[in-house]
């Protein structure tokens, strides 16, 4: 007659007396032993019964504690037998860490998107500011693009404000207008729709749904789709002009009126401009080449005539913007930037 191991030996515990000591399920303690990670002290091989010693306990209950923090298998077995177990611990904790961070980061992402998803809400906005928004932006509006994204209008509405906002790539318009509404909405309406916006006469109030937007206007109203395909970039991260050097005057006009059809600005270290400079200037902080004609395009479409442009680096876009009117800008990407 075969004696069972644990008549020989009393300290042996079978596997389920291993599962309920460690609080490893069976089939855990069975993949662990699949995997080379706790093998049990001896199998029955009439059975197949599993039997285990007490300090295999210790190790079992230490392989609980890390699969319900995530340690990958592999990094068990060193944790057990390598001969630094701390330092292994503290480099998966730091992971766990930059995992949270970055999951705290997509969260926040999440969140936003939640907040500026359209509603069937609608926010009501006079003509009169939609028609002049709608001209300080239009231009701007890549009509042909391969990208749908670019061939509509983005109306950003947050915290009482909505901005228009439009781009083909080379430049950005922005234009923002007052609205009585809490409402946190992020949609892009498509070149037709905002054109036919452009000449409604009266109160118009913009309804957005999951994936349509409708104005409403005294006698009649107007839907269509949003374009959802592609993610509108950020305007707001332009707003920053540290250290812009504001041109104006006569700078302005040679800017605006020379005959080339490029133009060279050039700010020194004093934050003094020059306008096509005939030799560089040695202590030149850094020089834009910009495209005249999509300058006058985007000054043109500015409301009011205080007209100002800011150059704040080598690489950052001209802001073009009128004094008359706050929340108005036209940004435009430089054809070549160079410090020197």
């Amino acid at each position: 007659m075969t004696t069972s191991p644990a008549l020989l030996t009393p300290a042996l515990l079978t596997i389920g007396e291993m599962a309920r000591a460690s609080a490893l399920p069976i089939s855990a303690l069975r993949f662990y032993d699949k995997e080379g990670v706790l093998v049990p002290h001896s199998v029955d091989p009439h059975t197949g019964y599993r039997w285990y010693t007490d300090d295999q306990l210790r190790d079992a209950r230490l392989i609980a504690g890390m699969r319900r923090v995530g340690v990958p298998v592999r990094e068990m077995t060193a944790v057990l037998t390598g001969p630094d177990p701390h330092s292994r611990l503290d480099a998966h904790l730091r992971n766990l860490e930059d995992g949270l961070a970055d999951a705290r980061a997509e969260l926040d992402r999440i969140h936003r998107l939640i907040d500026s998803r359209p509603t069937a809400t609608g926010v009501p906005l006079d003509s009169w500011d939609v028609r002049r928004a709608l001209d300080a932006v239009l231009f701007a509006v890549d009509a042909d693009s391969e990208f749908p994204i670019l061939r509509g209008v983005h109306i950003d509405i947050h915290d009482g404000v909505a901005a228009f906002v439009t781009t083909d790539r080379y430049r950005l318009a922005v234009a923002e207008v007052s609205v009585r509404s809490n409402l946190t909405v992020s949609a892009v309406i498509p070149l037709a729709f905002a054109r036919r916006m452009r000449d409604i006469a009266g109160v118009v109030t913009l309804t957005f749904a999951t994936r349509s937007v409708t104005a409403s206007y005294p006698g009649g109203s107007v839907s269509s789709p949003l374009i959802e395909d592609g993610e509108f970039p950020d305007h707001r991260i332009l707003r920053e002009d540290r250290g812009a050097t504001e041109l104006r005057g006569d700078q302005l006009a040679a800017l605006l009126n020379g005959a080339t059809e490029t133009a060279i600005v050039s700010v020194d270290g004093n934050g003094s401009a020059r306008i096509d400079p005939a030799d560089v200037v040695p202590a030149e902080r850094f020089r834009v080449l910009v495209d005249r004609q999509r300058l006058r395009e985007a000054a043109a479409a500015q409301p009011g005539r205080a007209l100002v442009i800011r150059a704040s680096g080598a690489a950052l876009p001209l802001a073009i913007r009128t004094t008359d009117y706050a929340g108005y800008f036209s940004y435009l990407m430089p054809l070549q930037a160079a410090h020197t």
